[in-house]
């Protein structure tokens, strides 16, 4: 499914509050990681369980079990407390779903029993947290339009101060009084900021913080339920400390490698069926750079930046290129030892994704799996140099001359 079909799918519906009155239509835990995280998991459960489901049976999951813990710095799923701790995390965007027509509840009674209903659109969230998020404020702003109520986003956008704020939050607190079953002013409140923020995001605009006007643009950042800030994490590293050394010195610092080991198999999946559907299993090395050409299928996914040493963009769709066997057991990881990563290589890698990517992104007829700013990240990471984020937006040209002036200097 593409952004056009999702936003085609939205249209068809009518969400309309104040017919339905469902204040549950979204809620405070329905951020873009959740989003993302609880619909992997659903399709993981109904292709090899069963096509009904609770939401107990999806935080119980085998699947779940494996990241949980890591992703939400909670307890495990099997532990006591974890009834508690995983009710909302789990429930609030399986009811979103429902609402939105991704999922349908078969069960009229007070237990919830679930099936797909659009499977299509649950696995476009389900690819990422970016796919979420494209989601997430197509799905607000329709719902919003369809209350009613998205003229006050629009007059707040367009005046960005407090007074305008104000009028914005407490139309919200005052339309779930008047057409919802809330009528205490603290659930809107929290919920406001799930709604506010994806449409701050998708228009470049300030949100909300803390309850006030947002003092910057909102980021993906900040709509994360898990806000690890890894530019934070890593800013006082001096460069002779290894990153590994750095966070063992540092043991309190939370990474939560659970989020990005699920995100890493979401993207490999991503990667692959591109790569099958769009590239004839052709490599990303063979069709972009000359010499190293190799006609067998692109059957290896490698990290040109190694996911040990760089956790935080093991996920990156950018990170990530396809290979034939041969190019990654005697090119990238020279003479079959995986533990070498060859810097040579590395550079001939960078430029072959750096292709990859532009011919991409620069192919209407194709789905856009990449971005130039994912790309700038990735290489800010790996080279440790934020100067990167810097180069203009699509100027790949510049992109190639930071990578053969990086390498030129190591």
């Amino acid at each position: 499914m593409t952004d056009s079909q999702v936003i085609e799918f939205l249209n068809s519906n009518n969400y309309d509050i104040r017919i339905s009155h469902n204040a549950r239509w979204i809620d405070q835990k329905c951020t873009p990681d959740v989003t993302w995280s609880i619909a992997d998991f659903v399709l993981n459960y109904v292709d090899n369980v069963k096509d009904t489901f609770t939401v107990k049976d999806i935080w119980t999951s085998e699947y779940a079990k494996l990241t949980i813990a890591e992703t939400y710095s909670k307890p495990g799923t099997d532990e006591a407390t974890a009834e508690s701790e995983y009710d909302k995390v789990f429930s609030q965007p399986l009811a979103m779903f429902c609402y939105a027509g991704v999922i349908e509840d078969i069960c009229h009674g007070k237990r919830h029993l679930y099936r797909i209903k659009n499977r299509e659109l649950l696995e476009y969230i389900a690819r990422n947290d970016i796919y979420a998020l494209r989601f997430l404020y197509n799905y607000i702003e329709k719902v919003l339009r369809d209350s009613g109520l998205f003229d006050k986003v629009e007059a707040y956008f367009n005046c960005q101060d407090k007074i305008h704020f104000n009028a914005l939050k407490i139309a919200f607190i005052e339309f779930y009084h008047e057409y919802t079953p809330v009528q205490k002013d603290y659930e809107p409140k929290r919920i406001f900021t799930k709604v506010l923020n994806p449409l701050a995001f998708r228009y470049g605009k300030k949100g909300t913080e803390s309850g006030r006007m947002s003092a910057n643009r909102i980021t993906k950042s900040d709509m994360m339920y898990n806000r690890d800030n890894f530019r934070d994490v890593y800013s006082d590293k001096p460069k002779e400390i290894s990153r590994q050394d750095w966070l063992i010195m540092h043991p309190e610092i939370d990474v939560r490698n659970g989020y990005f080991e699920q995100m890493m198999a979401s993207s490999k999946r991503i990667l692959r069926q591109y790569i099958t559907n769009v590239r004839n299993n052709i490599s990303e090395l063979t069709q972009f750079v000359e010499g190293y050409d190799d006609r067998q299928s692109a059957t290896q996914l490698h990290h040109i930046f190694p996911k040990n040493e760089f956790p935080e963009i093991m996920h990156f769709l950018e990170n990530l290129i396809a290979l034939t066997p041969n190019q990654h057991y005697g090119f990238a990881h020279p003479n079959n030892n995986t533990q070498i990563i060859d810097i040579t290589a590395q550079k001939v890698l960078l430029i072959a994704k750096t292709c990859s990517v532009r011919a991409n992104l620069t192919n209407e007829l194709e789905e856009h799996i990449f971005t130039f700013d994912n790309l700038l990240y990735v290489l800010s990471v790996g080279w440790e140099d934020r100067s990167v984020l810097d180069i203009e937006n699509n100027n790949f040209y510049d992109v190639l001359h930071a990578i053969t002036y990086h390498y030129q200097t190591i």
